[in-house]
């Protein structure tokens, strides 16, 4: 078991959030009796649990059998019961959060199990569980409470509490630290008064501060002292006396290091104030100036009191730079209303380029997502936060970085399916694939869940997933494109055509799912044979019938079928009069890109050799005249939207001396691409052993206007070997692009932080 904390302790985040998650989504292995959880892994289990949205109930609580000594428990579905079997495994700290269930008789088994050894308690949104009063715990008008040991009490979330969270308080003398956040009603806090030992007392949100202050004073020993607010930063709370009153709290008591304010006035206007041994341009603070706190909240106070430049603390959570924001975002991690803004000030610096410490900017956003993974809001702003964070990362080797961003960035599209969360995914995924696509780590995960957003999902969250797909397809080798067929890219791309057909809707979902399927299938002859099963010829004719203008729709349709037609035990399947016809016809589309892939498609279908031509109309003989009058039609010099990773299938064109046509397509295609793009592909054809096959060609009977073509192709490449191009075209295709596609279509833009 040592052995196992010890690896356990030594393994990755991303290992451990692996293992954890496996366990949550297989539970029941926790019934055997082989398996032993320690108790570390016990504890991190539970709170993984609850972080996949998984609800700790009774039953999973039964299951523990190690003693856990830390448990906390949100929005869990246990009962007085449940909670009473961890109970008796003597708690250390208890950190119960919405968990409606429990009755007021927690107190009463509070103190027969844990009185001894319990030293943290937390109570919030639980209100239930104070608004009785059963007997057996009174005493005296309090709780008969026996939690001695008792060092921390959390208490948040309480309305007209005054004289219960006095009756509950009162007995516990030993606390040291008491947090009674968003709590309404606390009277004048005169009940806690007598806690001497206590050094830190958070009240953030409470009303009515100016009520307490004067008991709060009375705590001599106190050491942190938290007042803060949640407010915009237009409205803070407003006391009448702000320099009156922060000056009494201060020097009421020496002890203080740290102190919180955000949110309110009390930092006063912030005219200069001089004291015998320093300067302050906090009026309340003057009586500091030589001895600063050591931690000074400000954030979002009145009057920029965080941009004064004579601040008597040595730390300072504020909104003026960056440095400010890193330490709010630290003290408000447990608070998302705060946490929400402080993500938006962190990212609009992000997003201007105005900051210094990159991975600490990177490590706070995702301690925040992975903290508030429910939280949509937090998750939309860290995600656009992430997107400015890898434009950076992209410009060193920062694998391991990246790995763990793209990990919290999926948990949180996992999370919430939204339109924006989907766009700002998509950037950033979209940005790795563009500039190092080999760390395109989680393949499987991104690629299953893009595929449920894109079938759950309708409009621009449907819209973004396939572009997405679409990005991953023209980027990966051929494996890695067979296994999105295998989680069913093929699939799901003729369903969303099959519902645009069904609804008459054309556009840029239906032009970038046949798109999708043209990059997943090109050199990957098992998702071709899945198009075909999947009834896309079919789908194929439809769509030319529905939308016969649409160029880019048709160039990519054909593009796929291309790639199809290159299988030759998939090309009987493609010898049907009704397809061929249209395929010919389409011959004479006014635009080079659907009139060149016709050709690709009838000159692959022809390359067997007229034994398997099968079919009567057209004839073999007529389709091939009309492809070869396309062809000198085309000019030469036109650019292209198009790229090829292999000339492979288009030498093995060359080779078919029994049919001169398939000869003249290829001739125009090498001559094509390397006139236009020479330094692309005149190495290519070179890398692939093309230069010897077309001189051996030009040996042959071959007809002259092949031989003229292979001739031009050869000079090209002699010519680009010398240095010198005749030809100086700039290329439409940018060099990121791949697979048999115009490219991606989803550029930088704007980063998101709503709808």
């Amino acid at each position: 078991m040592q052995a196992l904390l010890s690896l356990w302790s030594q393994s990755p985040p991303q290992l451990k959030s692996l293992c954890l998650k496996y366990i949550a989504e297989n539970v029941d292995i926790l019934k055997r009796k082989d398996v032993q959880l320690p108790i570390e892994v016990w504890e991190s289990f539970i709170d993984m649990y609850q972080r996949l949205g998984y609800i700790v109930d009774d039953h999973l609580l039964a299951l523990s059998n190690c003693h856990i000594k830390r448990l906390h428990l949100r929005n869990a579905d246990v009962t007085d019961a449940g909670l009473i079997v961890v109970l008796t495994q003597q708690l250390v700290e208890l950190d119960l959060r919405n968990c409606d269930r429990l009755t007021p008789n927690l107190i009463q088994y509070l103190n027969q199990y844990g009185g001894d050894s319990l030293q943290s308690l937390t109570l919030a949104s639980n209100g239930n569980l104070l608004s009785g009063m059963p007997p057996l715990c009174i005493s005296n008008g309090s709780f008969d409470i026996k939690l001695h040991n008792l060092k921390r009490l959390i208490i948040n979330d309480l309305t007209g509490c005054e004289t219960r969270l006095k009756s509950l308080i009162s007995p516990v003398r030993n606390l040291t630290h008491l947090d009674l956040s968003n709590c309404c009603n606390l009277g004048d806090l005169s009940y806690v008064t007598p806690l001497e030992n206590l050094t830190s007392l958070i009240l953030y949100n409470v009303k009515e501060m100016h009520f307490t202050i004067l008991s709060i004073c009375k705590l001599k020993n106190l050491r942190h002292l938290d007042l803060s607010q949640p407010v915009p930063k237009e409205a803070p709370r407003m006391y009448k006396r702000p320099d009156y009153y922060l000056d009494l709290i201060v020097t009421s008591l020496p002890n203080l290091v740290s102190l919180d304010i955000s949110g309110s006035n009390l930092a006063g206007k912030g005219p200069v104030a001089m004291a015998k041994d320093g300067i302050s341009d906090i009026p309340g603070l003057v009586s500091r100036a030589s001895n600063p706190l050591h931690f000074l909240g400000l954030f979002y106070t009145s009057h920029a009191a965080s941009t004064r430049h004579h601040i008597p603390a040595k730390v300072v959570s504020g909104d003026a730079n960056e440095a400010q924001l890193l330490v709010a975002a630290s003290a408000y991690m447990e608070r998302p209303p705060m946490l929400k803004n402080v993500l938006h000030e962190i990212f609009f610096i992000l997003r201007n380029e105005m900051f210094n410490d990159w991975k600490a900017c990177l490590d706070t956003v995702i301690q925040i997502m992975d903290r508030h993974l429910n939280d949509e809001s937090i998750q939309t702003t860290g995600s656009a936060s992430l997107y400015y964070l890898m434009k950076h990362l992209q410009k060193g080797q920062h694998t391991q970085t990246k790995q763990r961003l793209m990990w919290t960035l999926l948990n949180g599209l996992e999370a919430h399916a939204t339109a924006t969360m989907m766009k700002n995914c998509c950037l950033i995924l979209t940005l790795i694939l563009r500039f190092t696509p080999h760390e395109l780590f989680y393949f499987e995960r991104i690629v299953k869940l893009t595929l449920r957003r894109v079938e759950t999902g309708e409009g621009p969250i449907r819209r973004n997933g396939i572009t997405l797909l679409n990005s991953i397809a023209v980027t990966v080798d051929s494996k890695d494109k067979e296994h999105m067929g295998d989680y069913g890219t093929i699939y799901r791309m003729l369903a969303v055509i099959e519902s645009h057909l069904r609804n008459k809707m054309s556009g840029e979902i239906l032009d970038t799912a046949w798109s999708t399927m043209w990059n997943a299938t090109d050199e990957t002859p098992r998702n071709c044979q899945r198009f075909l099963d999947g009834n896309g010829m079919e789908m194929f004719l439809r769509c030319l019938r529905a939308f016969p203008k649409k160029e880019e729709m048709i160039r990519n349709m054909l593009g796929l079928l291309g790639n199809v037609a290159e299988v030759s035990w998939l090309r009987p399947q493609l010898m049907n009069s009704r397809f061929v016809q249209e395929i010919s016809k389409l011959l004479d589309y006014d635009g080079i890109e659907v009139s060149y892939n016709a050709a690709g498609v009838l000159s692959n279908m022809a390359s067997d050799g007229e034994e398997y031509w099968t079919i009567d109309e057209p004839s073999r003989a007529e389709a091939l005249r009309r492809m070869v009058f396309a062809i000198e039609c085309w000019d030469l010099s036109t650019q292209r939207f198009i790229h090829y990773r292999s000339f492979e299938p288009i030498l093995g064109l060359l080779r078919k001396s029994h049919t001169p046509e398939c000869q003249h397509w290829a001739a125009w295609a090498l001559a094509n691409l390397t006139r236009v793009y020479p330094d692309k592909y005149c190495p290519l054809l070179e890398s692939e052993n093309g230069i010897p096959l077309l001189r051996q060609l030009m040996e042959t009977d071959v007809n002259e206007r092949v031989k003229q073509l292979c001739q031009m192709v050869i000079d090209q490449c002699v010519h680009l070997g010398k240095g010198y191009i005749p030809m100086e075209v700039e290329e439409y295709v940018e060099e990121d692009d791949n697979g048999d596609d115009e490219g991606d279509d989803n550029d930088d833009g704007d980063m998101q932080l709503d709808g």
